[in-house]
């Protein structure tokens, strides 16, 4: 027989399945390199993972978008590339997969804030997991339709040739004229709160700034991750007592909780404590998932512009789900501008004068309490509130498990929120910190913003 015949026939027995990439039928060879593609070895698409395990917190994205390319790593649940990916201008993004969580009321089947996280696939509808209880993050909902995860910036924005990027080791850009401002991007945006707006649409028209719903979604998973973990394995920054995301907050690049972290300082004269992007060591302390496949910065180094809330002076409002992020504007005068009556009529509801911890004092709060801290409604207002990380009005007084957070409660005209704190907020810097004392046409030196991009 030849060569080709004996070929020909090994193929139609099955001996000849080997192959470098992943396709149906065929076994793992190795490639030049020595080594097996660990697409080989891929995760289940669009899983949020097990909270205290490794992978938890981001996933692999089932549909990446033109411009979206992965890393070394991206399919791999042991790589610190683990569900990463990279877009066109350089940013790197992690996705995070759609998740459904119950919050512990005690009598819901789980004790009292405590919290359990389950995959968007454990359930066939929303309506099938909201009648057992569990509700969609409202950081997966936007232009009225629920969406699979988001794309979230890994590190805080930078200048990268005129794009505001995700780039690590970049210096952190800001609102304000004196230090890394956004009017240095393409198109100079305004040296305001509400050109953060503008700065995201300097990487794609599609990108937007990201959400106060999806750093509050990064924070829960963060607390989730907290409960379950026992130890540093799968989870940096755990702790006995201060068991959170760590960061740059207290004003010598370091951790108010935690002095083993250091930040690498931006060596701006006027302010050298101000971090560069993703610097922390050990950088996996200054994850949401305590690995470094995680969203660094969340806790300090710079306030970050989170659209979702807002007030004309005497109500609160919440951004509906129908409302697209990649679509509203930065003005005070449109029905798609984030601020100004027209924008709150079209794209807004109305929380009232006060709504349970907002009520308006003026004062600072801390997070947490030995009450029920957050709303366990699956719908409504207490639904939208609890995405947007608000707790009930019991719900603070401060704890250590939400990191003695700071809430810095007012109802200024025109508000613009800001969360995580900066580089000199101390313990009251994190991922649950809130600060809703200023307006869209504030601007200031430590506040700058992250982008987020829907599929």
């Amino acid at each position: 027989m030849r060569l080709a015949d004996h070929l020909i026939a090994a193929e139609v027995l099955g001996y000849r399945r080997g192959a470098v990439a992943p396709a149906a039928g065929r076994s793992p060879v190795a490639g030049a390199d020595g080594k097996i593609d660990a697409a080989w070895i891929r995760q289940t698409e669009n899983d949020i993972g097990t909270p205290g395990l490794q992978g938890f917190g981001v996933g692999i994205c089932p549909a990446p978008p033109a411009g979206m390319s992965r890393l070394v790593g991206t399919l791999d649940v042991a790589s610190d590339n683990y569900g990463n990916y990279q877009y066109s201008d350089g940013s790197v993004m992690c996705w995070v997969p759609a998740f459904f969580y119950k919050w512990g009321s005690g009598a819901n089947g789980l004790a009292l804030n405590e919290v359990s996280i389950r995959p968007r696939h454990a359930f066939a509808t929303v309506a099938d997991a909201n009648a057992a209880g569990w509700a969609l993050h409202r950081a997966f909902y936007d232009g009225g339709v629920e969406q699979p995860g988001v794309f979230v910036d890994k590190y805080q924005w930078s200048n990268n040739a005129g794009t505001a990027s995700s780039i690590a080791l970049g210096n952190p850009i800001s609102s304000a004229a004196d230090h890394n401002p956004f009017s240095g991007l393409t198109g100079a945006p305004t040296n305001a709160y509400h050109g953060a707006i503008v700065a995201a649409k300097t990487r794609g028209a599609s990108f937007f700034c990201s959400s106060r719903f999806i750093f509050a979604a990064l924070a829960l998973l963060a607390y989730a991750h907290a409960r379950a973990s026992t130890s540093a394995t799968y989870c940096a920054w755990y702790h006995a007592t201060n068991n959170f995301p760590k960061g740059n907050n207290n004003n010598a690049l370091r951790d108010a909780n935690d002095t083993g972290v250091l930040y690498t300082s931006t060596g701006h004269a006027t302010y050298p404590n101000c971090g560069k992007t993703g610097s922390g060591v050990p950088f996996a302390k200054t994850t949401h998932n305590g690995q470094p496949s995680g969203v660094a910065d969340l806790n300090g180094n710079m306030w970050e512009i989170t659209p979702g809330l807002t007030s004309d002076g005497a109500n609160f409002y919440v951004l509906k789900p129908s409302v697209a992020m990649k679509d509203v504007t930065a003005g005070a005068a449109l029905a798609t501008d984030l601020w100004g009556a027209t924008g709150i009529a079209a794209m807004y509801d109305n929380l009232g004068a006060t709504f349970e911890s907002l009520t308006a004092s003026s004062t600072a709060k801390l997070f947490g309490s030995a009450s029920q801290v957050f709303s366990a409604a699956v719908a409504g207002s207490d639904w939208a509130a609890a995405g947007a990380g608000i707790p009930l009005v019991a719900g603070t007084g401060g704890s250590n498990a939400f990191g003695n957070d700071g809430l810095w409660d007012y109802r200024p005209n025109q508000l613009c929120p800001l969360s995580g704190g900066n580089w000199n907020h101390s313990a009251s810097a994190g991922v649950w910190a809130l600060h809703l004392s200023t307006t869209w046409a504030s601007s200031d030196s430590s506040v700058g913003g992250r982008s987020a991009l829907y599929l």
